[in-house]
């Protein structure tokens, strides 16, 4: 929304209900002349005056909006979670080759950021899912490593600890 709309929203309401009130308080006294900075105007042409201005600038803030619609929040890019260094020293004495710029270090960081918005969702299916795709990748990361099959799911099972607790 327009900043400007809501203001001139709000100043078309004071004079709408200005007239109304005065059309309620001085219609009901039978009173048909009002006197304003010495002149004299007759209550219905105050009335109307009020009214009509203040539907007059009620509209024209919704016309506003619709001229001048509000514009889509730039989309922020989802910043990187930050990887623990217990998590980075664990991943580095499994594999050799982790860098920041690695595929295994950009699924981290985004199975972090999705994992914690799945989380603030509620949403138990994505978060298994999630669990269960970085527990696959990690353990073809490990076997492509020729890493021991015996002790595979153990790392993965402690790896998948770490990441939990930090995406959290």
């Amino acid at each position: 929304m327009h900043p400007i709309v809501p203001i001139i929203m709000a100043l078309g309401a004071i004079p709408f209900l200005v007239g109304t009130f005065y059309l309620a308080k001085l219609g009901l006294k039978q009173i048909k002349i009002i006197k304003i900075r010495g002149k004299e105007y007759t209550l219905t042409r105050f009335v109307l005056t009020t009214t009509l201005s203040g539907i007059a600038l009620i509209m024209l803030s919704v016309y506003i909006h619709i001229l001048f619609p509000p514009e889509p929040e730039p989309e922020i890019a989802p910043t990187q979670a930050a990887v623990s260094s217990n998590l980075k020293y664990e991943l580095e004495t499994l594999f050799s080759d982790v860098d920041d710029e690695g595929p295994l270090m950009i699924a981290i960081n985004r199975f972090q950021s999705e994992y914690q918005a799945a989380l603030q969702e509620g949403d138990r299916n994505t978060i298994e899912l999630l669990i269960l795709e970085m527990a696959f990748r990690l353990r073809t990361e490990l076997k492509n490593q020729d890493f021991p099959t015996h002790q595979i799911e153990n790392e993965v099972t402690r790896i998948m600890k770490i990441l939990r607790e930090n995406s959290i």
